[in-house]
């Protein structure tokens, strides 16, 4: 009877494994492998925060010209009779056209306002720019890290279709139990759980890739690969000072500082009064179709000026002013705080992550793939137990999985530093070579 219960399972077995084996082989590989560097050529034309953020920019320049012009002149056309008499009364026709002129300091503070108003708007666009270069290039490393666990999925899958054949052979010729074979099949199942938890975040990863590609959601996202590994040459204090000098943040809002300025010298400028200028001619007739010259035509230029007097409504905007430019230089000093921890945060998140990639790559993932090789062959010369092998292949998986985890954890800090500077560290490394 136990021959018999033997063969039934060595018959049954394999169509248990069938199922989960055949769906995942169900989850969909991609075809073309992707670049980082063509995807974010990609997003920066087609992006449409950086197309709205560019738009922005260039709208800005225009308001330049526009801030220091001139409001357009007012003219008029009078035509003035007598109540009483007829045609043949006198006649006036009035011309006259006035344009005014603002204090001419108030139309050079315009204009510093609006050019640092277009500063800042550039400095937005360039943030931008960086902000999804840098989001795009951290799901590219999600992306990675998905792709080379399904790898390191699909090889464990491989290994335990070789141990659950030696489990039943074992079985088969009574030197083994069934135990074995069922937790190798257990052990199987739990893999699959985690294979269908990567192709949901997979799917997850591809959407939000195709939303910043401004593509259908749809679009299949082929598979990532390693990029090089970049090394910092940078300190941090030397990676700090880059910052300050070059992040767009910092610069957008030390462009908002200097608008605020402008605009507090504006209000302060209220106090000086501003000129109409104008021209009048009056042509007196007799009241015929042809009005004739008699020597009573007359003009004049008449110049008028504002008086600001109206102390509620000048004081009032000189204090909003400058409360505003308060407000703003706070915001830069907030801005650069945040800066220097973002700074730090990736540094230190890349030295510790890199350290930790070299010392699985160096030792844990070989030693561990040394014991497996060790405990598989004992296990099929029956020296060793299953469940020996059973854990140094979980030991392995988790070795291999974790390997990959920090070389992706290594590819985010770097790139976070990257967007935290403002600057390509790998052209900043190499100018400085």
């Amino acid at each position: 009877m136990r021959r018999i219960f033997a063969v039934l399972l060595i018959l049954v077995v394999p169509f248990l494994f069938a199922t989960p084996l055949a769906l995942a082989e169900e989850a969909p590989q991609a075809s073309q492998t992707l670049r980082l560097e063509d995807l974010i050529r990609q997003a920066l034309e087609k992006n449409p925060e950086i197309a709205a953020a560019k738009a922005e920019w260039l709208a800005s320049k225009k308001a330049i010209l526009a801030s220091w012009a001139l409001p357009d002149p007012v003219g008029g056309y009078d035509i003035m009779g007598s109540m009483v008499e007829t045609a043949t009364g006198p006649q006036k026709n009035n011309y006259s056209i006035s344009q005014d002129v603002p204090f001419p300091a108030k139309l050079w503070e315009k204009r510093k306002a609006a050019k640092a108003e277009a500063e800042a708007a550039r400095a937005r666009f360039s943030a931008m720019e960086r902000d999804v270069t840098n989001r795009l290039s951290q799901l590219y490393y999600q992306l990675y890290f998905i792709d080379a666990s399904l790898d390191t999925l699909a090889e464990i899958k491989e290994l335990l279709k070789k141990i659950e054949g030696v489990a039943q052979a074992r079985y088969a010729n009574t030197s083994g139990s069934q135990r074995d074979v069922a937790k190798a099949e257990t052990e199987f199942s739990m893999n699959l759980e985690r294979l269908y938890t990567l192709q949901q975040q997979r799917e997850s990863v591809a959407a939000q890739m195709n939303s910043l590609l401004d593509q259908d959601p749809m679009t299949a996202i082929g598979k990532a690969a390693l990029p090089p590994k970049s090394a910092l040459k940078n300190t941090l204090v030397e990676l700090v000072n880059l910052a300050v000098q070059n992040r767009q943040a910092l610069r957008e809002a030390e462009a908002l500082v200097s608008k605020t300025h402008y605009s507090k010298r504006l209000a302060q400028l209220a106090y000086l009064p501003d000129v109409n200028v104008g021209f009048e001619y009056t042509q007196v007739g007799d009241g015929t179709t042809t009005m004739a010259h008699d020597g009573k035509n007359t003009w004049m230029v008449p110049l008028r000026f504002n008086i600001p007097i109206w102390q509620n409504r000048i004081i009032p905007e000189i204090q909003e002013a400058q409360k505003l430019e308060e407000a703003q230089q706070a915001k830069l000093i907030a801005a650069k705080n945040q800066t220097f921890f973002e700074v730090k945060d990736a540094y230190y998140r890349y030295e510790t992550a890199a350290k930790i990639t070299d010392l699985y790559d160096a030792a844990i993932v070989p030693q561990a793939k040394l014991a497996l090789s060790a405990d598989q062959a004992g296990y099929e010369s029956g020296k060793t137990g299953f469940l020996d092998l059973l854990d140094s292949e979980r030991v392995y998986l988790n070795a291999k999985l974790s390997q990959v985890q920090f070389s992706a954890e290594t590819l985010r800090a770097y790139a976070d530093l990257a967007w935290a500077t403002g600057l390509d560290l790998n052209q900043e490394a190499g100018q400085e070579k």
